[in-house]
């Protein structure tokens, strides 16, 4: 473990251009929603296979992580430095789980289709990369069938209509969708199921 490496990274959460927003309420109930509509629309058993598309911080990952209930969760990240981020916190809180921490762009990869039962992709995520239907094409094809997506979107210009022509053009159906304009922000969520056939 690279302590110089970790205290660095946990520092620059909470320094004086991060901190004031990830402790914010605005950012805790961002948190707060994201779990909220997972925990109540996903449903983990002892064998659930989760992918996370996009580390960033790592927040979500290690949340992810402890919803495993024996299962594994792989991460999906561009960037280095948020893969080695997110793995020195691993190690550091001891995290038990069985995670998969994968350095790769997502358009790139070939090696998980058809392999998850739940995907998740949120924040900021598909707007970074500047891709928008086939960033969730692809998604859609890491799941298993009846495997389902969790995505969240801040995007103000994303709209309601784009995903529903998207899902009439494919194999996948929404089973929920909640839009949260508290504190702001135009906050989508989305549960998009992959049919089971």
């Amino acid at each position: 473990m690279d302590k110089d490496f970790l205290l660095k990274t946990y520092g620059q959460c909470y320094d004086s251009e991060a901190g004031p927003w990830n402790l914010s309420l605005k950012n805790k109930y961002l948190e707060y929603m994201f779990a909220k509509f997972f925990e109540e629309n996903f449903v983990v058993d002892k064998e659930t296979c989760i992918c996370n598309v996009g580390i960033g911080a790592g927040y979500w990952d290690r949340y992810l992580s402890y919803q495993l209930k024996g299962g594994s969760l792989t991460s999906i990240e561009i960037d280095e430095v948020s893969c080695r981020q997110l793995k020195e916190c691993l190690i550091n809180e001891k995290n038990p789980n069985q995670v998969y921490i994968i350095h790769q762009d997502i358009m790139q990869t070939n090696r998980f289709e058809n392999q998850f039962d739940i995907v998740t992709m949120v924040g900021s995520t598909r707007r970074e990369t500047g891709l928008y239907e086939p960033l969730l094409k692809k998604v859609f094809s890491l799941l298993k069938n009846g495997g389902s997506l969790f995505y969240q979107t801040l995007d103000e210009k994303e709209r309601k209509e784009d995903i529903v022509s998207l899902c009439e053009k494919t194999d996948i159906k929404i089973d929920n969708y909640l839009l949260d304009t508290l504190y702001g922000f135009k906050a989508q969520y989305w549960k998009l199921t992959k049919d089971s056939k």
